[in-house]
């Protein structure tokens, strides 16, 4: 039996972690060394003799004892194993050299070193330059040098280069030694990849259940359009907007994308989460396309589209970052309670911790919006970026385009094979799961698809107010009252606290509920804040407008009307006010004719006319009464 210098059952627990090298990848002039030498540790460890392992492998005693002291050596991942056989191998690593004359210089002056690496590495203590280059470095360190009280005679001012070629090797190394360091001297991005990548085993799986796992995440499109403002003439501008964000939430699984949503805002918003993870739950509706050529794939382009069976399902675990739109209280509780989700958070601006959905986002930049004239191409150098703002307005694209083209490139994606499917498209990869492995997904109930409909609508308190100088009841909320029919006509609810039920996207009017739940009504906002749809953001935005006018508390003003002519003012210099006037005008429903559109009317206006009074000489009143003032012009002045 092998004799007892080792506890053989502890080499035997350790062996267990040992990684086995399969031989093949063994050097050949080293491969039948390398294999006599594990068989023999083998054996001994397995119990054999030392006079049998010599017999077969000729190894003798003293040089397994070698073996086993080199396989048990610890470096920082564990043991060395099976690689410390491997003839030639240094195990540990090969120290750096340094100039002779340098290395004396660090020990002679041990604060040279700490004073050389907080001024590469940007350390406040010593500099507040950034990414400082090796010429402004070695000017500081021969400054240090005399500080330090060395004299012109001595290393390094005796040298030709005083010591410049030393340091560079010198910081080099530093280099090799603080990767963390040099990350974050590098940048932003660089030091958060590797913070958010770790080393080592990984312990997470990408999940193989169709919605058992989606990925949610925001990104602003690599696109310009434009959008049109009203002058006080009557006639528009085409002015460029500030780049439009896409939410979307894909399927891990499948690789599938289940919904999105897009928003004009400067940032996204809770509101937009929301209604991204609503549109991957409800069943998709075609959209009108008006763009030529564009259309769906023969399956729809989209799960609920291509499998009508697929309606209102429901996931097990959203994957979010920690923005703050994403943290909002309303939004995980509406995800947590409402659709009875998990929610994985994940730290903030750390794509690498949502790869997925972050590849995709790449992908459609590169196979969609890169290919227009108007992108701003993945940054400032790109050589697709030229003059995107310029192309904005000159090819009139507009917002309504894009979510055109984004719908059609999202079917697209999810109809092209993709590589980590087994070159399955999304949608097969999906059909395959459920509908031949019988991975079947949740489907919503009855009352959880109402849950879902009403997904985005928020729900607060109000106390009924009135009954002081003949005033009938109302309520106040976000700086405007609220009245109805049915509050109104009596005191009842006068001091009560009721319930209210909003669209943050339309707070024009709200449903009011009494406090054991029973219905009051609707809710209509007084003055233009009642006729006019708009959102939460644009009451803030309009109230403090407001504010700032003097205007508050005035009795008949129309706010959002001043709001907005405001923002047409601003826009034709700015914009954001230009993107805003436009978001205020979608939220109100309202439509700005094209040019085209303003001149094909016009057309079509005066070919009303008889042909006898088409001359603006024998125009009377009850031929142009009706005409706008654009056919009234081409009539009298000719197109």
């Amino acid at each position: 039996m092998a004799e007892k210098r080792f506890d053989i059952n502890e080499l035997r627990s350790i062996r267990e972690n040992w990684n086995d090298i399969p031989s093949e990848v063994i050097p050949e002039k080293y491969r039948e060394i390398y294999i006599k030498r594990k068989k023999a540790v083998d054996m001994y460890i397995d119990g054999y003799s030392t006079q049998t392992i010599l017999d077969r492998t000729g190894i003798g005693h003293n040089h397994i004892t070698e073996f086993i002291l080199k396989c048990i050596t610890m470096e920082d991942e564990g043991f060395i194993g099976y690689q410390g056989l491997i003839p030639y191998t240094r195990i540990t690593p090969k120290p750096q050299k340094e100039s002779g004359n340098f290395s004396k210089l660090i020990k002679t002056y041990p604060t040279l070193k700490d004073f050389i690496a907080g001024n590469f590495f940007g350390d406040k203590k010593y500099t507040l330059e950034k990414n400082m280059n090796f010429k402004t470095l070695h000017n500081k360190f021969l400054s240090e040098c005399l500080k330090l009280g060395i004299q012109q005679h001595e290393y390094p001012f005796n040298t030709s280069t005083k010591g410049y070629v030393s340091l560079c090797k010198y910081v080099k190394t530093l280099q090799k030694e603080n990767i963390s360091k040099q990350a974050e001297r590098e940048s932003k991005d660089n030091r958060q990849k590797l913070h958010s990548t770790g080393i080592g085993k990984r312990y997470t799986h990408n999940a193989l259940i169709p919605f058992s796992v989606v990925q949610v995440d925001g990104h602003i499109m690599d696109i310009q359009y434009n959008v049109e403002i009203y002058n006080t003439d009557g006639t528009i501008s085409k002015i460029v907007a500030t780049r439009a964000w896409l939410f979307a939430v894909i399927d891990v699984a499948t690789r599938c994308i289940l919904g999105f949503s897009v928003s004009q805002e400067f940032n996204y918003n809770q509101y937009d989460v929301i209604e991204a993870i609503k549109n991957a739950i409800v069943p998709r509706e075609r959209m009108a396309f008006t763009t030529k050529g564009f259309r769906y794939p023969e399956n729809g382009g989209y799960y609920s589209l291509a499998f009508p069976e697929l309606r209102y399902v429901l996931f097990d675990t959203l994957m979010l970052d920690n923005a703050k739109s994403h943290l909002a209280g309303h939004t995980v509780n509406k995800i947590v309670d409402e659709l009875k989700c998990s929610i994985n958070f994940g730290s903030v601006a750390t794509p690498e911790t949502r790869g997925i959905i972050e590849r995709f986002f790449g992908g459609l930049e590169t196979r969609g919006f890169h290919k227009l004239p108007s992108t701003t191409g993945s940054n400032i150098r790109d050589l697709k970026r030229r003059e995107p703002e310029k192309a904005a307005v000159k090819y009139d694209i507009t917002y309504d385009e894009i979510l055109e083209l984004l719908e059609v490139l999202i079917a697209e994606y999810n109809n092209t094979p993709h590589g980590g499917l087994d070159n399955l498209t999304p949608l097969e990869s999906m059909r395959k799961k459920i509908f031949e492995a019988g991975m079947s997904p949740t489907l919503a109930d009855a009352s959880m698809i109402k849950a879902i409909e009403q997904l985005d609508y928020r729900t607060t308190t109000r106390k009924v107010v009135g009954g002081k100088n003949g005033k009938r009841a109302y309520i106040n909320f976000l700086g405007s009252e609220y009245r109805s029919n049915e509050l109104s006509l009596t005191g009842t609810y006068i001091g009560q606290t009721i319930t209210i039920i909003y669209n943050p996207r339309d707070i024009s009017s709200v449903e009011a509920y009494t406090k054991n739940g029973l219905y009051i009504g609707t809710l209509i906002a007084r003055g233009e804040f009642g006729t006019k749809s708009h959102s939460v953001k644009t009451r803030k935005n309009v109230k403090k407008f407001a504010r700032e006018r003097g205007r508050e508390k005035l009795e008949f003003d129309t706010p959002i009307t001043a709001y907005e002519q405001s923002l047409y003012d601003k826009g034709k210099k700015d914009r954001r006010s230009a993107t805003k006037a436009d978001i205020v005008r979608r939220e109100q429903g309202k439509d700005i004719p094209s040019v085209a559109k303003q001149q094909e009317n016009v057309s079509t206006d005066i070919s009303k006319l008889k042909p006898e009074v088409q001359n603006a000489k024998d125009l009377k009143y009850e031929d142009i009464k009706d005409l706008d003032a654009y056919a009234l012009y081409k009539i009298m002045f000719g197109s």
